[in-house]
C-alpha cells in the first residue's frame, strides 16, 4: 500500500491514517484465508479538492496477468482537510473494501471475499477502539 495520490493540506492526515491500518491490516491479511491467493491489493487513494478531482480520477483496474489488483479510488478530501479520525479511517477503510467485488478475479472465492469485507470491518473497529478508547461514544 502506498500512500496516493494527494493534494498536500491532506496528506499529513491519509499519512497518520495509513500509518495505523497498513502493518494492521498486512498481519491480519496474512493470517487469513486471502493469504493463499498468490495476488496482491495496492492501495493508492486519490484525495484531491473540487477543482482538481477531474484531473485525478478514479482508476482501479485488475491486472490479471500480473495477479494484481490496483486500488484507486477516490476518496472525500474534506474528510482528510477537516474530518475526525473516526471519519478518516472509515474513508479510508472504505476504499480499501470498495475492491472486495474485485478480488474474484484474483482466485478469491465467495467465501474469502466474504472474510475479506468481515475483516475490514472488524479491523476498522479494532483500530477506533484502540485509537478513540473511552473517548467514543
Amino acid at each position: 500500500m502506498g500512500l496516493g495520490e494527494v493534494f498536500q493540506p491532506a496528506s499529513l492526515a491519509l499519512s497518520k491514517v495509513r500509518n495505523v491500518v497498513e502493518p494492521l491490516l498486512n498481519d491480519v491479511l496474512a493470517k487469513s484465508s486471502l493469504a493463499k491467493i498468490e495476488a496482491k491489493l495496492r492501495y493508492v487513494p486519490i484525495v484531491m479538492p473540487e477543482g482538481m478531482r477531474e484531473r485525478y480520477p478514479a482508476r482501479s483496474k485488475l491486472r490479471k496477468k500480473q495477479m494484481i489488483y490496483d486500488c484507486a479510488p477516490q476518496l472525500n478530501y474534506d474528510i482528510f482537510v477537516s474530518g475526525a479520525f473516526e471519519r478518516q479511517l472509515r474513508e479510508y477503510m472504505l476504499g480499501i473494501e470498495s475492491s472486495a467485488p474485485r478480488l474474484s478475479g484474483l482466485g478469491a472465492s465467495s467465501d474469502q471475499i466474504k472474510e475479506f469485507q468481515q475483516l475490514m470491518k472488524a479491523h476498522m473497529e479494532r483500530i477506533l477502539d484502540e485509537q478513540l478508547g473511552e473517548t467514543r461514544h
